[in-house]
This record gives C-alpha cells, sequence and structure tokens, in this order.
C-alpha cells in the first residue's frame, strides 16, 4: 500500500494495518515494509529536495525544478497541454505568454522549440528546404 502525500503518521497507519486484520484481510503489508516501499520509490520516481543556508544563516529547502519538469513531462494527462511553440495573435486579445511578442520576435531561434507551424503546415528551423525556384 503506497500512500503518496500521504498525512497518516505511523501510529494510526499501524492502526489501518490492525484493522484490516481484525476484519479478516489477508496478506496486510506491515507499515515498516509500507515506508520502506515509499522511500525506494522516492528515490526512483521523487523530487529531489536540496537544503540551503541563507546569506543570514536561515535553512531553506528547494526542490529540483528538473525533476519537477520530468515529472511533468511523463504525465500524459499533462503533457498534453504543455504548449512549447509562440503562437502569432493577429488580435491584441492575447491570453497565454506563448501570444505575446517577446516570444515570437526577441528570443532566438534557437533556444525556441525546432519548428514553426505556419497555416497549418510544420517548418523545421535549420533545416534544409528546397524553394520553388529549385534553390536549396
Amino acid at each position: 500500500m503506497h500512500l503518496p502525500r500521504s498525512v497518516f503518521s505511523v501510529r494510526q497507519l499501524e492502526l489501518f494495518v490492525w484493522l484490516l486484520k481484525i476484519n479478516g484481510v489477508e496478506d496486510v503489508t506491515s507499515v515498516k515494509t509500507m515506508k520502506d516501499l515509499d522511500s525506494r520509490l522516492q528515490k526512483l520516481y521523487g523530487i529531489q529536495t536540496y537544503k540551503y543556508k541563507g546569506a543570514f544563516g536561515h535553512t531553506y529547502y528547494v526542490n529540483s525544478l528538473a525533476d519537477i519538469i520530468s515529472q511533468e513531462m511523463s504525465n500524459p494527462r499533462i503533457r498534453e497541454k504543455l504548449l512549447f511553440y509562440p503562437e502569432d495573435r493577429a488580435t491584441k486579445n492575447v491570453s497565454e505568454a506563448r501570444q505575446f511578442a517577446r516570444w515570437l520576435d526577441e528570443i532566438p531561434d534557437d533556444k525556441l522549440g525546432p519548428m514553426a507551424r505556419i497555416h497549418g503546415e510544420d517548418y523545421y528551423i535549420f533545416e534544409p528546404c528546397m524553394l520553388r525556384s529549385g534553390l536549396i
């Protein structure tokens, strides 16, 4: 039984295990096994947290941005909603950062995604292409 983001204490988990056993549930795992599994899963798939010491001596923690992005990208429900290419909006009604001129005009092409979609056709930047005149 893996309970991500569990707010239960060890004592509460022990109570759950006891209740399951009292009610005749077979093969109930121990709290230690649950904790060990959780620890292994966190090492394999969790988000690393880094401890830092502030300039004034205070301690603070920061989650790994790379791990957060990795988890978001690997989640199919989230990944389909992420958009990486700038969008040229002819109107002034913009609702997302990717629709602003800064993404479209100010960021160098090699820092953006490798493709531009224009009128439903995909064009890859820095990829050789043949012009109508026959030039490459």
